[in-house]
């Protein structure tokens, strides 16, 4: 089998961008029309207004954030006959070769669901990590799922269910 690179998904970054825009645009008319919404609807307009901002500095963000996904093709996952490369785009020294990986594990937050890679000595893969943010956050993770590793196909180019099969396809072959 040949390596599988999974870009991000330029779908959910489209629909991120569209529904940024459209809370960007109730946040711009909560702010010029707070006086006649805060009559109809019986609240503040200083409240109006401070919703709207909000809505606009946060979803702006979004727009941002969509925009940059549509531009840039980013490279999220690599899974080759050798292993997996967790986030190659940030760190190419998250390559984690089949042999170190247990098994998968499968989690729902909120909805979310998220794939735990299970892997030989967690916490020496979170002392290795050099930047201090990262660290902190795979240190989260071995506290709370024993594994530094976790994947989500939220933004990815394929669904968790195709994501599921193929790691456990590559993991299946290639773990001896």
């Amino acid at each position: 089998m040949e390596s599988i690179e999974i870009f991000s998904s330029k779908k959910k970054s489209f629909l991120l961008l569209i529904g940024s825009l459209i809370f960007v645009g109730l946040g711009i008319w909560f702010v010029l029309e707070a006086n006649s919404l805060s009559d109809s609807l019986r609240k503040s307009p200083l409240l109006i207004r401070g919703i709207g901002v909000v809505s606009i500095l946060f979803f702006g963000l979004g727009i941002y954030a969509g925009i940059k996904g549509l531009i840039a093709n980013r490279l999220m996952l690599i899974i080759s006959p050798k292993g997996l490369n967790v986030d190659p785009s940030k760190s190419m020294s998250d390559f984690i070769g089949w042999n170190k990986i247990l098994g998968f594990n499968e989690i729902n937050i909120h909805g979310t669901k998220i794939i735990i890679i299970n892997v030989e000595n967690p916490t020496s893969w979170v002392e290795k990590e050099e930047n201090a943010l990262r660290r902190q956050l795979m240190k989260y993770n071995v506290e709370n799922y024993n594994s530094p590793f976790n994947i989500s196909a939220n933004g990815l180019a394929l669904s968790h269910t195709q994501l599921k099969e193929k790691l456990n396809l590559y993991f299946n072959t290639y773990k001896s």
